[in-house]
């Protein structure tokens, strides 16, 4: 009798379990938004735009815009188009994907599933796409002059040998070009007076555009006979190998697209970095994806100085409203580089 009412008990609590509903919100309800995050390579926690994107989706579920976020670090690049179906295969309303290296696996997805909203984070429509886009597919941008314009105005504020430099990719390619000459106007915008040495990469083969670090560090001997104690460097590892070769010889170095801080290994000489502002971004479009209101074709995201972490002693207390003014004048349409998008 005793083993008899332990299983009766045993058997009412089972029952009692499986009628009570399920914490985990189920994605195919259409009252239950779910948003899907996956980077084109990378973890989440990168200090970079997959982590600002990420943020973005985390700043929608606080504040109860949407019910689920998840994500999907890509390992292997011929998992990206994989990782995207998985989220929407499980009714995933809205994917994010991070790079511009992602923009096919992203084109494609969201022809295959139109009732998904995608945000394609630093990947431009097409000039086809400019023309007719696709209404569920939204590529967040940012102007590059204006965050070379942002490093421009820092570095003409605080060098001390009023001799700055700047260095990008390839000039043809509209990104790099944008970067440089915003640069340029942000230094002429404090003083007109300085000029700047601004470097491009030489032509060379496309497969490895941003990914020249040994080109960058070799440019760092003329910046140095130059006179050069600050430096702006935008492209990729291409970027990164003239940052961390100034860095080492005692220039002050500005990053661009993520708080180079993080990947600089003498980081007591990065000054600051232009940081796309991936999770504002990411949020307004989340916001208007669940208002109804998802805008499709291109959404143009902003720029902000990161910290300047151990070297604020650079930067005047004064300088610092002038800086803030210009980011929001960026970001309003008050301020504008004069940057045209082509060179």
């Amino acid at each position: 009798m005793h083993r008899l009412a332990s299983i009766l008990f045993l058997f009412a609590l089972l029952l009692a379990s499986c009628a009570l509903p399920s914490s985990e919100p189920d994605c195919a309800q259409p009252e239950i938004v779910c948003v899907g995050l996956v980077t084109a390579y990378g973890r989440v926690d990168d200090h970079g735009l997959n982590q600002m994107a990420w943020e973005g989706g985390q700043k929608a579920l606080t504040q109860n815009i949407i019910q689920k976020a998840d994500a999907i670090e890509t390992i292997d690049s011929r998992d990206r188009a994989k990782n995207i179906a998985t989220f929407a295969d499980a009714g995933y309303d809205i994917i994010v994907t991070v790079s511009y290296a992602m923009g096919d696996e992203t084109r494609l997805a969201a022809d295959l599933w139109p009732d998904t909203r995608f945000i394609g984070v630093d990947q431009p429509p097409l000039e086809d796409e400019e023309a007719a886009p696709l209404p569920n597919l939204t590529g967040l941008t940012f102007p590059e002059d204006q965050g070379g314009f942002l490093a421009g105005m820092l570095a003409a504020h605080a060098t001390r040998t009023k001799k700055i430099g700047a260095l990008c990719e390839e000039e043809v390619i509209p990104e790099a070009w944008r970067y440089c000459e915003g640069f340029r106007a942000g230094v002429f915008h404090v003083n007109p007076d300085l000029k700047p040495r601004i470097v491009y990469h030489p032509s060379h083969n496309p497969d490895d555009w941003f990914n020249d670090p040994d080109w960058g560090a070799e440019q760092i001997s003329a910046m140095q006979n130059f006179g050069a104690d600050i430096l702006f460097a935008a492209g990729g590892n291409t970027a990164l190998g003239a940052l961390q070769a100034a860095a080492e010889q005692g220039i002050y170095v500005i990053g661009a697209d993520e708080d180079m801080y993080y990947q600089v290994e003498s980081q007591d000489f990065v000054l600051s970095s232009v940081v796309k502002r991936a999770d504002l971004g990411v949020y307004d479009l989340i916001r208007l994806a669940v208002a109804g209101t998802f805008p499709g074709g291109g959404f143009v995201g902003q720029y902000e100085l990161a910290s300047f972490h151990s070297l604020e002693r650079l930067v005047l207390p004064s300088v610092r409203p002038q800086l803030d003014a210009a980011q929001s004048g960026l970001a309003d349409d008050s301020l504008e580089t004069g940057v045209p998008p082509q060179p």
